[in-house]
């Protein structure tokens, strides 16, 4: 998603999700000296926008969860104390379910649309809450769990593409950013809650904390009739008149003359047209070509990098990283994961501002740099704490943990998913970010289920695992991530297929879009 508000207003613009459209003259921005809040329509549609992004608050709200569950006694007790591989599956199966969900994800959101995606997301994530929480035994709670990653790896795939889709040019990459830091809103309400129901005698002190894990899909099961439907996937079902219907009351506030959403309308139209013309999307192109292959080596690494940093340590296992240091009051490993969560929260959203501002590329070797450092630091403390059971240096893993996610949550939260989606082309998107994603669940499968076991096994020498693979990123984000800051599509996709392969692609657009904005837009052609 190219970041359109670096650009001049007298240029012409292109957006995600259609490149390669070129207008003939220079068009004039409606909101170029707005601020979004002072337009009603992006006003009203950034509020409701916020529903699709509480899909990122359902995945945030497990581990924190998790989390808080495996400290409390009278969960231990009614599972047997599950340890090693069965903890582990326990955590993992959620990654599972999310991997199972991905073959058919993106097909649901170009038949169906992105709302009623979510929806049905939102349906079995209700299933999977129901066996969690009413679980009588460990296998009905692992069926709950693999239901919830099944739900929430759908709606994971339909949520990042109608936001994309629904958003103005000029705040879509910041607003994308955005809804990954949700992850941690779930993080927060989850670590909070599951504090709170700690002090109850009873197994509601982990039943609740397993049945609130459904409001974020409950909220979205009643509000999401409420969300406009994608534009391009209502063009692309020949339903034009909604789509310019929804294009004019939010991205130009109400005013069917507006000459930025004539353009923007007829772009569109224009793309798609290109896109049907031309040969259908399959699998297989997303490594047909060098660009495309090293699309995907982004792709690929974002997901893996984002739960292989370390911080998946303490995401789901944060009470047996505590206990390894000699905190063990469950009172306390709770208060630690909830200022944790809301910490995390408010670093990542702070993050996906600065993205525009700094750079894509600085980010990435900035964070990538310091958290080599970080983790090696934590890796010595823990080490010495192992052998003298000093209280002063459990502290200061606990600062180095806090000091290691602050650099963490500067790109893998809020550019985990903006960075890929911007550097895909529009007819590859849905399945690059299906591949994002279950490289996101094959990482997380790993995490949770090797981790409890090579903690329990080596101890803080596990860690040196981690430490490793902080080099192998550094050294791929060097080489292969590029800087988008300001770049529009075309710039975007010339470093990645070549100056030719660009020059070939205008001279196809212009041939197959040979008509003015205002005559698409009256739909004379």
């Amino acid at each position: 998603m190219t970041n359109t508000q670096e650009r001049d207003s007298t240029a012409p613009v292109q957006h995600a999700g259609e490149e390669h459209v070129i207008a003939a003259e220079p068009l004039t921005h409606d909101q170029v000296d707005k601020w979004w809040f002072q337009d009603g329509g992006l006003l009203r549609l950034y509020f409701l926008i916020f529903i699709a992004v509480l899909s990122s608050a359902t995945n945030g709200y497990d581990g924190s969860m998790m989390n808080g569950l495996q400290t409390l006694t009278y969960w231990q007790d009614y599972f047997h104390n599950p340890h090693g591989s069965t903890q582990g599956l326990l955590n993992a199966i959620q990654s599972v379910g999310g991997v199972c969900a991905l073959p058919f994800a993106p097909n649901l959101s170009d038949k169906l649309g992105r709302k009623k995606t979510i929806f049905i997301g939102c349906l079995i994530v209700a299933l999977g809450v129901g066996l969690q929480s009413g679980a009588r035994n460990i296998g009905m709670f692992i069926a709950g769990r693999y239901f919830i990653g099944m739900g929430s790896g759908i709606s994971a795939v339909a949520s990042p593409l109608l936001i994309t889709e629904l958003c103005h040019p000029q705040q879509r990459g910041k607003l994308t950013a955005v809804y990954n830091t949700f992850w941690y809103f779930g993080s927060t309400i989850a670590a909070w809650t599951t504090f709170g129901t700690l002090q109850l005698q009873s197994n509601l002190s982990w039943r609740l904390p397993s049945l609130f894990q459904f409001i974020p899909s409950f909220i979205q099961v009643v509000l999401i009739w409420f969300l406009p439907e994608s534009p391009r996937f209502l063009i692309s079902r020949d339903q034009n008149e909604k789509a310019l219907a929804i294009m004019t009351k939010y991205h130009a506030n109400g005013n069917p003359e507006s000459e930025w959403l004539r353009f923007e309308f007829s772009e569109i139209r224009a793309s798609l047209r290109l896109e049907k013309e031309s040969a259908k999307s399959q699998w297989k192109d997303l490594f047909k070509t060098p660009g495309n292959r090293r699309r995907m080596l982004i792709c690929i690494s974002c997901g893996l990098f984002s739960q292989l940093s370390g911080t998946g340590l303490v995401s789901y296992y944060l009470g047996k990283v505590l206990n390894d240091i000699g905190i063990t009051d469950p009172t306390f490993q709770n208060k630690i994961n909830g200022i944790y969560a809301v910490t995390n929260w408010v670093e990542a959203s702070g993050a996906a501002f600065l993205v525009d501002r700094f750079g894509r590329r600085p980010l990435f070797l900035l964070s990538n740099s310091v958290m080599v450092c970080t983790f090696a630091i934590w890796i010595a403390l823990t080490a010495i704490q192992n052998r003298t059971g000093s209280a002063s240096i459990g502290s200061g893993v606990i600062c180095m943990i806090f000091f290691h996610s602050f650099f963490y949550n500067i790109v893998w939260v809020s550019l985990n998913v903006a960075y890929p989606a911007e550097i895909l082309p529009y007819h590859l998107r849905a399945k690059g970010l299906t591949v994002l994603n279950l490289s996101i669940s094959c990482a997380l499968f790993f995490g949770q289920y090797v981790n409890p076991i090579g903690i329990e096994r080596l101890g803080w020498k596990y860690y040196i695992f981690y430490e490793v693979w902080l080099v192998i990123e550094l050294i791929i984000v060097f080489f292969f991530f590029i800087e988008t800051q300001g770049s529009t599509l075309e710039e975007i996709s010339q470093t990645f297929d070549g100056k030719e392969a660009v020059e070939n692609v205008k001279v196809l657009a212009l041939e197959k879009a040979n008509y003015t904005a205002a005559e698409e837009y009256a739909g004379r052609v």
